[in-house]
C-alpha cells in the first residue's frame, strides 16, 4: 500500500470513528433534548445512568476533537496539493468555507447544535498557516488549546482571587418546549432565529471557539510534518505517554484544586477549561494508539463500511441530524418521551449501521457522496478539469 493511499484510507477511517462517536452521543442526548422518560423501572434508570456516564467519558469531546483535528489536516493536504498543481488555493479556500457555511445553515434548520457554521468561520483563519513554519503552527495550536482567556484568568485568579466573566448571555428563548410541540417549518425558523446564535454563544462560553481553531492548527501541523504516515513509532509512543501524563496531571488538578474553589462561577470556569484540555489529551492518546496499531498492520484494520462512512463525512453528518430529529422531535416520531439512554444508544447503533450500509452502497456506484460531489463542484467552479 502506497503512502498516499494509506494516508487517505487512514483519514477515512479516523473520520468515520469521529462521526460514529458524534452520532452516538447525539442520540443519547436526543439531539439536544436531554429529556428523560417517566415510569421506567429502577434497574433501567441505573443502566441509563451508567451508560450515559461511560459514553460521555470515552466519547464526549473526544470525537468532536478528532473531527476538528481532521478538518485542519484535510485543509493542509488540499492546500499542498493545489500548490503542487501550480494553483493559488487562497480564494478557493475562502469560497469553500462560504459554501460550508451554507451547508451548515441548511443543517441548522433541522438541528440547532450545528458545528459546520462555526467550522466555516474559523476555517478561514487556516490560510495563515501557509506563511508559518511547522514549529510556529504547533506553538499557535498549543496557545489556542490552552485558551488565552484561561491563561489570563488563571493569572488573574492567582493574583486577585477573582476571574473576569467572559460569558455571553443567551437569548433566553426556551427551545425544548417548541422542539417537541411545533411543526417542522416553524421549528426551522426558530432554529435559525434563536438556536444557531445560542449555539455560538455556548461554544464561546465553554471555550470551544479557541479549542476548535487550536485543533485545526494542530491538524495542519501533523499534515505539514506528515506525522500520520512518516513519523516514527517512537514519535507516536512519546505522544501517547505525554498525553497520558498530561491527562493524569489535569485530572489531579481538577480533583484537588478546582473542585475546592469556593466561588461557584470560578469553579465552573476552571472545570470547563480543564475538561476541554483533558478531552484533547485523551483524544491524542487514542489517536496515537490508533496510528501505532495501523502502522503495525494496516490491512487488518481497514473496514469497507468504515471507509465508506468516512468518505461521505459531510453527507453523513447532516443526514444523521435529519434522521435523529425525525426520530425524537415532535414533528417526527416523537420518541423522546419513550426512550432513555440505553434505548437511544441502541437506536443510534442501528442508525449508524444503516448509514454505513447506505454509504457503502452509494460509493459502489458513485465516486463521491452527494453533498461531497456538490461541495467539490461548487468549490472548483470555473476550473476546466476536476480530475
Amino acid at each position: 500500500m502506497g503512502v498516499v493511499t494509506s494516508r487517505i484510507i487512514m483519514l477515512d477511517v479516523l473520520r468515520a470513528l469521529a462521526l460514529s462517536g458524534i452520532l452516538l452521543i447525539h442520540h443519547i442526548e436526543k439531539f439536544n433534548l436531554y429529556l428523560k422518560p417517566e415510569g421506567m423501572p429502577p434497574w433501567l434508570v441505573h443502566l441509563d445512568a451508567y451508560l450515559w456516564q461511560q459514553i460521555f467519558f470515552f466519547m464526549s469531546g473526544k470525537a468532536f476533537a478528532l473531527f476538528s483535528l481532521l478538518f485542519g489536516f484535510s485543509y493542509f493536504i488540499m492546500y499542498r496539493n493545489a500548490i503542487a498543481r501550480g494553483e493559488d488555493y487562497l480564494f478557493r479556500h475562502i469560497w469553500r468555507m462560504v459554501l460550508l457555511f451554507g451547508f451548515g445553515l441548511f443543517h441548522a434548520l433541522f438541528y440547532r447544535g450545528d458545528i459546520l457554521t462555526t467550522y466555516a468561520m474559523l476555517g478561514i483563519l487556516l490560510v495563515f498557516t501557509r506563511f508559518l513554519s511547522a514549529k510556529a503552527i504547533l506553538f499557535i495550536a498549543c496557545v489556542l488549546l490552552l485558551n488565552p482567556l484561561f491563561i489570563y484568568s488563571a493569572g488573574q485568579y492567582l493574583l486577585t482571587g477573582e476571574v473576569m466573566n467572559w460569558r455571553l448571555d443567551y437569548s433566553g428563548f426556551k427551545m425544548n418546549p417548541k422542539t417537541i410541540s411545533v411543526g417542522i417549518l416553524e421549528l426551522m425558523g426558530l432554529n435559525i432565529q434563536y438556536g444557531v446564535f445560542d449555539e455560538w454563544r455556548w461554544s464561546w462560553n465553554v471555550g470551544r471557539i479557541p479549542t476548535i481553531l487550536g485543533l485545526f492548527y494542530l491538524g495542519c501541523y501533523f499534515a505539514k510534518i506528515e506525522a500520520f504516515t512518516r513519523a516514527s513509532l517512537s514519535y507516536w509512543a512519546r505522544v501517547l505517554i505525554g498525553c497520558l501524563a498530561l491527562w493524569f496531571v489535569l485530572h489531579l488538578l481538577q480533583k484537588v484544586w478546582v473542585s475546592h474553589i469556593e466561588v461557584k462561577s470560578t469553579m465552573r470556569f476552571y472545570n470547563r477549561a480543564m475538561r476541554g484540555l483533558i478531552d484533547t489529551a485523551m483524544m491524542l492518546s487514542m489517536l496515537s494508539s490508533f496510528i501505532m496499531l495501523w502502522r503495525i498492520n494496516a490491512v487488518s484494520m481497514t473496514s469497507g463500511l468504515l471507509i465508506s462512512f468516512g468518505r461521505m463525512g459531510l453527507t453523513n453528518y447532516i443526514a444523521m441530524s435529519i434522521i435523529g430529529a425525525f426520530i425524537y422531535y415532535g414533528w417526527g416520531l416523537g420518541w423522546y418521551k419513550y426512550f432513555g439512554a440505553t434505548a437511544s444508544l441502541l437506536i443510534g447503533c442501528t442508525v449508524l449501521y444503516g448509514q454505513m450500509k447506505v454509504s457503502d452502497w452509494w460509493l459502489r456506484r458513485y465516486k463521491q457522496g452527494p453533498l461531497e460531489f456538490l461541495w467539490r463542484r461548487l468549490t472548483w467552479i470555473g476550473r476546466k478539469s476536476l480530475n
